[in-house]
């Protein structure tokens, strides 16, 4: 006589069951199990699970019983997701006030902790992201190896770092020679450069998400100098990639407008920003950018009822550096594939933004939206912590949703 049964839940490898000395793999996606005519009239049985699935629990119902003269068919098996601890380590929190939340989970972390676990356990296979919702008063918190996909474990490696150190802005300085002159800024804070610098640190907003802009406020007789990415958004920790280059040349960054019929539309390079009028042609930036800086130009602002992308708009700035702003009533997505990634660290840009993806990420879409018959090319502004990244399909022109662009990462460097 047979023994069989149902099966439901079971998404993954791994599960066996046994009886009477058979064991009997069960494959991911089964919704039936057979062991066949294992048994006879007034046989005792008793089917169990020898092995559980990967990241999931599986239970028996009518599994033991005595075989008659009719088939067994009623044993149930059920299976549902696992679900496993995300927490880590605490340095430095020697206060109260920190909130941690991996999406709408939240854990209020007491002065001195040096562990921590969220309240909510999260299903196998599911992604987490744990990031600092509320800062500890007087200090700043950092979360490392904060995202990824639970595996068939707990999540421990999480590293928070709080620091009562203020944070900075800063980056290198290039072609200064000799030249005194030089001053930036951020906010209220000013720093005049002195002649042969190289580099360059500024006092940070109060807090983590404040807006910072680095900008010139004097420059160097004879010489124009430009601060290339000084524009952004505050992390948790210093930002040290600001590049001020300086030079004797310095050239207007211009450009082709094509479909734009209203008004609206603002580019922006770095804290440069220029007001396009409806019907414009061509536009050219108000600040003349140094030659050999790097510039980014940006959609600042959308025009109503249109969507404009901007096409060659990073580069390094020469006597004939154009780029083109294409706006269109119909917009597409930009997105693509990730392979390899297993470590945070890793920025993605388009020109007109930056998208930092999280670990063991597979799938990335930029943030803004890109008009018909525009140019596309992502890049790599970041490289992830100790791996390296390389694209693949990361340019061409825009007549749909792109979803094909390839991020392959490994732990080698990529050719340059």
């Amino acid at each position: 006589m047979n023994l069989s049964g149902t099966v439901s839940g079971l998404s993954s490898s791994g599960l066996a069951l046994t009886t009477l000395g058979v064991n009997l793999p069960i494959s991911a996606g089964a919704t039936s199990f057979t062991f066949g005519p294992v048994i006879s009239d007034g046989i005792a049985y008793d089917v169990i699970v020898a092995a559980q699935p990967s990241g999931q629990a599986c239970t028996v119902a009518n599994g033991a019983g005595t075989a008659t003269t009719a088939n067994i068919s009623n044993v149930v098996v059920t299976c549902s997701d696992r679900t496993f601890n995300v927490g880590g380590t605490i340095s430095g929190l020697t206060v109260s006030g920190l909130v941690l939340a991996n999406g709408s989970d939240t854990l209020s972390v007491p002065a001195g902790a040096s562990t921590f676990t969220m309240p909510a356990g999260v299903a196998y296979g599911s992604s987490y992201k744990v990031t600092v919702a509320t800062q500890p008063t007087g200090l700043t918190c950092d979360v490392a190896n904060g995202a990824g996909t639970v595996a068939a474990e707990a999540v421990t490696n999480i590293a928070v770092t709080c620091t009562d150190q203020a944070l900075t802005v800063g980056g290198s300085i290039s072609g200064l020679g000799s030249a005194t002159g030089l001053v930036l800024m951020n906010g209220t804070d000013i720093y005049t450069v002195p002649a042969g610098a190289t580099g360059f640190t500024l006092d940070a907003p109060a807090s983590p998400g404040s807006t910072y802009a680095v900008r010139v406020q004097s420059q160097p007789p004879g010489m124009t100098c430009s601060a290339s990415e000084g524009l952004g958004v505050m992390p948790t920790h210093n930002v040290t990639d600001i590049a001020v280059a300086c030079s004797d040349e310095a050239y207007s960054l211009r450009g082709t407008v094509t479909g734009l019929a209203t008004s609206g539309l603002v580019l922006s390079d770095g804290t440069d920003s220029y007001d396009v009028p409806a019907d414009a042609t061509s536009f050219t930036m108000p600040t003349a950018v140094a030659f050999g800086s790097r510039y980014t130009l940006r959609v600042q602002r959308q025009p109503a009822g249109l969507t404009c992308t901007v096409s060659d708009g990073t580069g390094t700035m020469s006597a004939d550096a154009v780029t083109t702003v294409t706006c269109a009533s119909t917009s597409y997505t930009l997105g693509g594939s990730i392979s390899g990634l297993t470590s945070s660290g890793l920025v993605l840009t388009d020109g007109m933004d930056s998208l930092a993806v999280s670990a063991n990420a597979t799938r990335f879409s930029m943030t803004n939206a890109l008009a018909y018959g525009g140019n596309y090319a992502v890049t790599i502004r970041n490289q992830p912590n100790g791996a390296a990244c390389e694209i693949t399909n990361g340019t061409g022109a825009v007549s749909g949703d792109v979803a094909t662009v390839q991020v392959t990462c490994g732990t080698s460097t990529p050719p340059p």
